[in-house]
């Protein structure tokens, strides 16, 4: 009944590509990327900054990283957020999980095809938590959708809950660089997770203030390394 209420529903809501924003037809509606898109998929590759997958014109960490160095070991997102700007509006507000599976679908493959040395070091994968309530008026936590469609991809395990929000906070995209900071300080909470080399997943990079409070709970708590994985990054 499920499967047929899906169907129905693709029928009279068809999907769009999450790339390009494309109506597609019904054979492609199951891979959520139209042929175009499938053939040049846009991952952020060559010379990108170690933290946060910016393009650098030279060296290996950007200016911003240089000048306030991030807590965790390193990092990279797969997409420019322009990109993606509209298919991540969908998924986070528009209830789209099946686009977030499809978004973690391709953040596999961009291990798989560049970092496949991280696949190989990584103890597990955890996910940026929402505060509950959040969680609870959205539906689902967008980073776990995120993590439990790479983890199926790329047999990276995937542990839930490693993380806690203790505050709801106020959302970061209505705040400048510094007052995200600020605002995000010493929210979260960590399970133990002694000598671990863990991969952190998020939707979004773009001051890097979660993620780094995120990380500092994590060492606490006795991780070896803290990884960063986006789905995309801010110019």
């Amino acid at each position: 009944m499920k499967n047929f209420m899906q169907g129905v529903l693709k029928v009279l809501y068809p999907p769009y590509c999450v790339l390009c924003g494309e109506l597609l037809p019904m054979e492609e509606w199951e891979k959520g990327i139209c042929t175009g898109c499938a053939s040049k998929i846009p991952f952020l590759t060559g010379n990108r900054c170690g933290f946060c997958g910016r393009e650098l014109q030279h060296g290996e960490v950007c200016h911003s990283c240089l000048e306030k160095k991030p807590v965790f070991e390193r990092g990279i997102s797969a997409f420019d957020y322009d990109v993606l700007r509209e298919g991540i509006a969908r998924f986070k507000f528009d209830g789209s999980k099946g686009d977030g599976a499809i978004f973690g679908r391709l953040m596999a493959a961009f291990l798989l095809s560049y970092h496949q040395d991280w696949i190989e070091e990584i103890d597990f994968m955890t996910a940026v938590p929402l505060h509950r309530r959040k969680e609870k008026e959205r539906g689902f936590n967008q980073a776990d959708i995120l993590c439990k469609s790479i983890s199926e991809n790329t047999g990276i395990p995937y542990q839930e809950d490693i993380l806690s929000r203790t505050k709801a906070t106020i959302a970061q995209s209505k705040l400048s660089a510094r007052e995200r900071h600020e605002n995000i300080k010493n929210v979260f909470l960590s399970q133990d997770c002694p000598d671990k080399c863990i991969l952190l997943v998020d939707d979004i990079l773009t001051t890097g203030a979660t993620l780094n409070e995120c990380s500092r709970a994590l060492y606490r708590s006795g991780a070896k390394k803290v990884e960063i994985f986006c789905l995309s990054v801010t110019e």
